[in-house]
């Protein structure tokens, strides 16, 4: 699942899973999310990222399907660790993306997103947006030096072993 904050990917998420209840949702704003709301750290989001990864891992390993990563993987760099690995559990890779009539619609993506993201971070994802893709695209793509220098936290999140959807 790929596209911008409020596109649509979550309900298309959650459309799909319900023909195949066999499946999982995987979204790395799960990380985020806790009880009394969502709270979203920057400086976690590489850690995020490893722990939504390593459970997609697991599912695979236990032989989940579909398995959705509900992400904006708006470059095609950042579904590479998952796709790399749905090859090698022998999945077949789909990329879906909402066909909403808002969404390159800047100021409607700002009103529908859930988590507040503003009409200018929107804007500047928007810039960064791989078309077309495909599983080739994606598997010869390089992750960018400043993301691979990103800091780790001190205390990293990504050791809590939460099961718990929201």
């Amino acid at each position: 699942m790929r596209g911008l904050p409020g596109s649509g990917k979550s309900t298309l998420a959650r459309e799909r899973l319900s023909e195949s209840p066999d499946g999982l949702i995987l979204s790395t704003d799960d990380y985020f999310a806790f009880r009394d709301g969502y709270r979203y750290e920057p400086g976690l989001l590489g850690a995020a990222h490893e722990w939504n990864q390593n459970r997609a891992k697991a599912a695979m390993h236990d032989g989940r399907s579909p398995i959705i990563i509900d992400n904006t993987n708006v470059q095609a760099w950042e579904m590479k660790p998952y796709v790399k690995m749905a090859l090698e559990s022998g999945y077949k890779v789909d990329f879906s993306e909402p066909e909403t009539s808002w969404k390159f619609d800047f100021y409607e993506l700002e009103k529908r997103n859930k988590h507040g993201v503003p009409q200018e971070k929107i804007a500047q994802m928007m810039e960064r947006f791989s078309f077309p893709i495909s599983v080739d695209i994606v598997m010869s793509s390089q992750e960018p030096v400043h993301v691979n220098q990103r800091l780790q936290p001190e205390q990293p999140q990504m050791l809590r072993n939460n099961t718990e959807f929201l």
